[in-house]
């Protein structure tokens, strides 16, 4: 989408309707900037105003990103009715694959659609090419490391996948006029001596429930590999990479007055961060649009009172093999011996994490794990609190 003029647009920007977060933004063409639609900053005139679908496509038109309102924390779009399903699934694996620019043809072999396909389709949703997407994907995920955290320029560079800092600055400036220098000048960070966890934050649509999220991902907390203290959530993680597992631990918490969570990774997990961020916008469910759901779903409190609450959200996983074998031993035992069972499981494969915070020792295993102690599996079942009542299920 790209509208020059839009009289509707033009009152959701007026009114700063928080609803249209993330969903459009504007190019403002008395200042070469473009925002989004809650930018608290000077509203400009209406004649000066373009309207846009994606981050991707103002920039393509020419346009800066806002410095007050940073679309780079814009929640995504969880758009699930389009007959353009390829390309909003191309958008996410894109974005948890920034690193590797010759990828847009495994994405369209994950998708089963040909390279000269997607690229169309691609093109028709979002009026921009997947290379186009994936080199703002970058650029914005740069400026929000840039912003948020203290790590090195060159670390950045690397981790946003521009391979070197000379190729970095080159598109950075060539692309917003600013060197990436200009992002560190003005942020106070504080981060404590010796820390090297990193922390970035990730938007969401309001309203959000996030105690919610927290109270159904306590309730199947599994020891030793995750827990919930202070309102915090803490687990360890590993991403398989170039046939390596990069390991480390991230901690989520809820930062309301930015309508976002502060996602806290170790320093480890930088050369995965966005397969990181993705897990865990899948995880807190980040990409709902809560008011849309409300409207479809609304009439069920007709029935019964308040069964359905605006801001509810369904929780998802860090890991497709993880909740498998969740959803397996969950069939078969109470939700209370699964997590039991799945820690001994852990404690019996004795994948250690390094992790320095206490409760979190264990990683989850992997599948390769599992068929390591295919033949004892069964001894570990058995020490399992109420196996006994529940053996014939297995």
């Amino acid at each position: 989408m790209k509208e020059k003029v839009n009289h509707s647009l033009y009152e959701i920007f007026k009114s700063k309707d928080e609803r249209f977060d993330g969903r459009v933004f504007i190019g403002v063409s008395s200042t070469g900037i473009y925002c989004r639609p809650v930018c608290k900053a000077k509203l400009p005139k209406e004649e000066n105003c373009t309207y846009y679908t994606t981050p991707a496509e103002a920039e393509a038109d020419g346009f800066r990103p806002c410095l007050i309102c940073r679309p780079e924390l814009a929640p995504g779009n969880s758009k699930i009715d389009s007959s353009k399903s390829i390309a909003t699934r191309a958008v996410k694996l894109l974005e948890e694959n920034i690193v590797d620019e010759g990828n847009i043809a495994e994405i369209a072999n994950i998708l089963g659609v040909t390279d000269r396909h997607l690229r169309r389709v691609f093109k028709e949703e979002y009026n921009v090419t997947p290379i186009e997407y994936l080199q703002t994907s970058r650029l914005l995920l740069a400026k929000k490391l840039l912003t948020d955290t203290n790590i090195s320029i060159l670390d950045v560079a690397m981790a946003t996948g521009f391979g070197s800092l000379r190729r970095f600055n080159e598109v950075f400036k060539r692309q917003y006029n600013l060197a990436p220098s200009h992002f560190r000048k003005e942020v106070k960070h504080q981060n404590t001596k010796g820390n090297k966890d990193i922390t970035i934050k990730i938007g969401y649509h309001l309203p959000y429930r996030y105690n919610d999220i927290l109270n159904f991902l306590k309730s199947r907390a599994i020891d030793g590999i995750e827990k919930i203290e202070k309102d915090k959530y803490y687990r360890t993680i590993r991403i398989k990479k170039n046939n390596e597992y990069i390991t480390g631990y991230i901690i989520v918490s809820n930062n309301e007055k930015k309508s976002a969570i502060d996602l806290t990774i170790s320093d480890t997990l930088l050369k995965v961060l966005p397969q990181v961020i993705g897990k865990v916008k899948n995880l807190f469910d980040l990409n709902c649009e809560p008011h849309a759901i409300y409207e479809t779903l609304k009439d069920v409190n007709e029935t019964i009172p308040n069964s359905f609450l605006i801001g509810t959200r369904i929780p998802g996983s860090i890991d497709d093999f993880e909740i498998c074998v969740r959803a397996v031993i969950g069939q078969l035992v109470s939700v209370k011996s699964a997590t039991t069972l799945l820690q001994r499981i852990a404690e019996k494969i004795e994948n250690k994490a390094n992790t320095n915070i206490d409760g979190l020792d264990y990683l989850f295993p992997t599948p390769e794990d599992i068929l390591k102690i295919k033949d004892n599996i069964s001894d570990v079942l058995r020490t399992t609190r109420n196996y006994k009542n529940k053996g014939k299920c297995y």
